[in-house]
């Protein structure tokens, strides 16, 4: 499926706080660690708890819990705070390789943070009651997989992940802001990537998140215990990040650091460049319509301003509800920014009003997001055709990843956890074509025929060779 449309979040609570060290390696007796720290007039502590074999959440850590909150955002934010997915969606939508050993760095990611556990006094927001809060929990509350060895996640496994219900919640509120996963990705090392997870955060208001400063200043030892960077010397903290601070303002994410005074009163000036203030979520929402994806909105912002190209939007519904058919609605919207008095607006036509985008709804009644079928229908028979193409064209276990990752959204709540490793296993074996079972499903389920397609599935796998041996 394509990503039109599809925006990346983080939970401002998560991203603030920095629950998981930017250091990407940790010493072997890194096992907990407790910070308090002031935002303003207020004090909050926060302290972690780990298991001596596992060590405090550090490293992959952070493209991990980002990349679970995302996925428990697209399939639809489910009250009860599950994910359902393979290690491939996971390690995709964290921007890592989906070669054979990043499973076992999967593995031990996910075991650090089911088995970590945070005590927050005083620093959690909840948001919708305006007020800080005490909260403790683990970032997995709960995590089942099917593996073919005993207690071992590999490629074939389907997990089923449970967020704790303060991260859920809180998630559901739209206690959260627009994460540029695309431009968190392109960043080489885990420490420059959590680095700037914890300084997008930082530069907004926590009781106003849609303020964003464009100059954030901290004590260099503060920061360090924010960052959890094991060291009492500033030389130490300063030398730990110089490294990412050099790749964040070569990206163009900071323009500079500056550090004032001496020694443990030693303060960070941070100034972020000016390409990266985050658009309005409902103007990347209304491109979003237009068929432009998130990162190329990203860029026609950054190159055009906010300003033209929410005005090229204007002009471009206007004519377009004038009843002009462009071959290519993204391609006819970036003509009209590029040349902008190549169309003339039709007469009497008055430009339409700027509605509240999906996102600003779903802060009113918790993170709505589209579903497979929302995108669905913004895209012709023709796109749908060329996707199929697409995928076909694919080696078969590229296929096998898609159609998991449809089916696992549109079935989680239907199917145990072993009936989907079941629909893994025909698949893998071929003992099913993937587009067929995923055409043949989407067009029941689409039809109203959701619990026949269950029914129907289930004796259809039961009945394949491979499945009576194994049972």
């Amino acid at each position: 499926m394509t990503d039109r449309g599809i925006k990346r979040f983080d939970e401002l609570n998560i991203a603030r706080l920095s629950l998981i060290s930017v250091q990407e390696r940790i010493p072997a007796d890194y096992r907990d660690w407790v910070v308090e720290l002031e935002d303003g007039d207020r004090r909050y502590r926060v302290t972690c708890q780990a298991l001596p074999e596992y060590g405090v959440p550090h490293g992959i850590d952070t493209d991990i819990s980002a990349a679970l909150v995302n996925l428990y955002i697209d399939q639809g934010s489910p009250t009860d705070g599950t994910v359902t997915c393979t290690p491939y969606q996971l390690l995709m939508m964290a921007g890592l390789d989906t070669s054979g050993r990043y499973y076992a760095t999967l593995d031990e990611s996910l075991k650090r943070l089911t088995t970590t556990t945070y005590f927050i006094a005083e620093g959690w927001r909840d948001h919708p009651r305006g007020r800080w809060t005490n909260v403790n929990f683990r970032y997995i509350d709960r995590i089942e997989f099917t593996s073919g060895q005993a207690e071992k996640l590999d490629a074939s496994s389907v997990l089923r992940i449970t967020l704790p219900q303060e991260i859920a919640r809180s998630v559901r509120a739209g206690y959260i802001k627009s994460l540029d996963l695309s431009f968190m990705q392109t960043l080489k090392r885990p420490p420059t990537r959590a680095l700037y997870r914890l300084l997008d955060a930082q530069r907004r208001d926590p009781e106003n998140p849609d303020a964003v400063a464009m100059a954030y200043q901290v004590g260099l030892m503060e920061w360090a215990e924010a960052c959890k960077i094991v060291t009492d010397r500033p030389s130490m903290a300063q030398r730990t990040l110089d490294s990412a601070h050099e790749e964040l303002i070569e990206k163009g994410f900071l323009k500079s650091v500056e550090y004032l005074g001496r020694g443990k009163k030693k303060l960070l000036q941070y100034t972020f460049g000016e390409a990266f203030i985050p658009p309005d979520p409902a103007l990347l929402q209304e491109l979003a319509e237009l068929g432009i994806t998130q990162t190329r909105a990203l860029q026609l912002v950054r190159e055009h301003g906010e300003s033209g190209v929410e005005d090229a939007v204007a002009r471009c519904r206007a004519i377009l509800a004038n009843g002009y058919k462009p071959r290519s609605k993204p391609a006819f919207y970036v003509d009209v920014l590029k040349n902008p008095t190549k169309y003339q607006m039709p007469e009497g036509a008055v430009e339409p009003q700027k509605r509240p985008s999906k996102a600003q709804e779903g802060r009113r009644r918790g993170v709505g997001q589209p579903t497979l079928f929302d995108e669905a229908s913004g895209a012709s028979q023709e796109e749908v055709q060329d996707e199929d193409a697409l995928l076909r064209a694919q080696p078969r276990e590229k296929q096998v990843e898609e159609v998991m990752r449809t089916l696992t959204f549109l079935l989680r709540n239907d199917l145990k956890l072993i009936e989907l490793d079941t629909l893994r296993v025909a698949l893998d074996e071929g003992l099913e074509d993937p587009l067929e079972i995923k055409a043949w499903a989407i067009k029941g389920i689409a039809t109203g025929q959701k619990m026949s397609i269950v029914r129907d599935l289930r004796t259809r796998l039961s009945l394949k060779p491979l499945l009576e041996v194994s049972s």
